[in-house]
């Protein structure tokens, strides 16, 4: 049954997101990620041609290379091979496939995220309805949805998050060597997706260790089993180090870690949970009732509360001291998307445990609120590239607020007008109501769909209700465009029109189908499922 289900959410959730897919091209950090994917399928090699960032050093061979893990560029093998054939059969649609292409491989991960969460959700013992309905609002009511529109690593991370977690309770609870061989894998997988995550790796093996330090030799049967899986993964990384840098413990962050870190970890904490612009509540609204959900989460499932605090704690707790703690240029805090979905499971305790206690209608009117405002939230999220709101945003505060002075910036501004994502250049969209991201984009919204020049735009801008000044925008504000892949066949090249439907048709036929065994499941469901059917369920399935 488990496995129907994960098919069920994974072709609908999957064909959503392909469906809601962006036209932009790879852009910053994202562009290595995939230029790497290209060459290793189009010339069996890893160095690259773009150096990103702008004063990346030279690598092994004085070559250029990608500075991220070997996962991010990974994932977008299939994508760069898909793009390989299409350019051999018609380059006339190179316009419309590579887009695509790109973000095929995100599009796939969200959609085993949210596989992964439901059957994490059933793990803990929740109803099947409950873990339904918690695994559309993390598809759709949460962050996820925007970021797996972006060939950026954010979406691998999440995932491998999420594998990770769910692995580490259920080797916890019911050690075998199936489980082990699991359990290896994720942590190679989530280490390859960024090595910060080494700490969460840390953490889940200590909670594996302390709910096995009775029975030896259950825990000895996990070590052995989880090595074979996990070694290979962490022999990978080792080895991508060493042809990017000719050393297996370089990274090539080492330039940037006294530049980047060293903040506040009270100001990066409050920024990412409570900023009035970059809270991931703001975000990911059901978050909020997460968080109401959370003692009942505790007193249930003791041992995920272990896990959350070995796990994702310290993880945050490292991203704090990052002066950068936003991951500008972003959607939200993007140094916080890897953890949504582990705190977004107390969402559904607070389903089953809290709300459950209240009148239907005040339960179906706060529940249903909720997710409306999160989908709202990231239709807006989806429906432009987060830069073109935050290069209007930073135009508008240099002319309001004044031009900052970025001599002492710890990102150097190196003569080009700004500092990327230092505070100098960032403050407003961290901190300031008058640049409210979600109001921007909405604004920005609504001045495309009037065609308004920029003039004309500001009479409702964000900032209107604070100055009367009248600003320049006519550099910042006519780049913006929406961000969907249909505009392409649409609009910008008409040519590519006849094979754009026969793909929109696909996607839709595609969704239709899955949503349609979805909700079949979800009907079928039994209110009265208890936490023993629902592990019995799950250990019946595949890992």
């Amino acid at each position: 049954m488990l496995r129907s289900w994960g098919i069920a959410i994974f072709v609908a959730v999957f064909s959503f997101y392909l469906l809601t897919g962006s036209r932009e091209p790879v852009w910053g950090d994202a562009r290595g990620m995939w230029e790497v994917a290209e060459r290793l399928v189009t010339k069996h090699r890893a160095d690259i041609k773009t150096r990103w960032p702008e004063d990346i050093p030279p690598g092994r061979d004085g070559l250029t290379w990608g500075i991220a893990p070997i996962g991010p560029s990974l994932i977008h093998v299939p994508g760069a091979f898909l793009a390989s054939i299409a350019h051999d059969v018609d380059k006339r649609y190179d316009v419309l496939i590579r887009p695509l292409a790109m973000h095929l491989g995100p599009a796939a991960l969200g959609a085993l995220a949210c596989a992964l969460f439901f059957g994490l959700l059933r793990d803990l013992g929740l109803r099947r309805r409950t873990a339904s309905a918690c695994t559309m609002i993390l598809a759709c009511a949460t962050t996820t949805w925007v970021y797996a529109r972006m060939p950026y690593s954010e979406i691998l991370q999440l995932a491998c998050m999420i594998g990770w977690v769910r692995q580490v309770l259920r080797t916890s609870e019911a050690p075998s060597r199936r489980s082990a061989l699991w359990l290896g894998a994720w942590a190679g997988m989530l280490l390859n997706a960024k090595y910060v995550f080494g700490a969460a790796i840390f953490g889940g093996a200590l909670v594996v260790l302390w709910s096995l330090r009775k029975r030896r030799a259950a825990l000895v049967t996990v070590l052995t089993w989880g090595a074979v899986t996990g070694v290979p993964l962490v022999a990978l990384a080792l080895y991508y180090n060493w042809l990017r840098w000719g050393s297996i413990t370089a990274t090539g962050y080492e330039p940037y870690l006294d530049i980047y870190f060293g903040g506040s970890m009270f100001d990066g904490a409050w920024g990412m949970l409570l900023s009035p612009n970059k809270s991931a509540m703001i975000y990911s609204p059901p978050l909020v009732l997460a968080a109401i959900g959370l003692p009942a989460t505790l007193r249930h499932k003791p041992r995920f509360g272990l896990a959350l605090l070995a796990i994702v704690v310290p993880v945050f707790l490292v991203y704090c001291t990052y002066r950068s703690w936003s991951g500008d240029y972003a959607w939200g805090p993007r140094f916080f998307v890897w953890a949504t979905p582990i705190v977004l499971v107390p969402l559904g305790f607070f389903v089953d445990h809290v709300a459950a206690r209240w009148h239907r209608w005040v339960r179906r009117g706060v529940l249903g609120g909720v997710v409306v405002v999160g989908i709202g939230v990231q239709v807006l999220g989806s429906s432009l590239y987060w830069d073109h709101w935050i290069r209007v945003a930073i135009d508008a505060k240099n002319q309001w607020l004044g031009n900052p002075n970025r001599s002492g910036s710890y990102i150097a501004e190196k003569g080009r007008g700004h500092c990327d994502s230092c505070f100098e250049d960032t403050y407003e969209l961290l901190w300031t109501p008058a640049f409210q991201p979600v109001r921007g984009h909405w604004w920005l919204l609504k001045t495309l769909w009037r065609d308004d020049l920029p003039a004309a735009a500001q009479a409702d801008a964000p900032w209107r209700g604070y100055t009367k000044l009248e600003l320049r925008l006519d550099t910042s504000l006519p780049r913006a465009r929406l961000d969907w892949w249909g505009m392409i066949w649409w609009k910008d090249a008409p040519v590519t029109a006849p094979g754009g439907r026969l793909i929109l048709v696909g996607f839709l036929l595609a969704l239709a189908y899955g949503v349609a065994c979805w909700i079949r499941l979800h009907r079928r469901a039994r209110d009265e499922d208890d936490p023993g059917e629902a592990t019995r369920d799950v250990r019946t399935a595949s890992d």
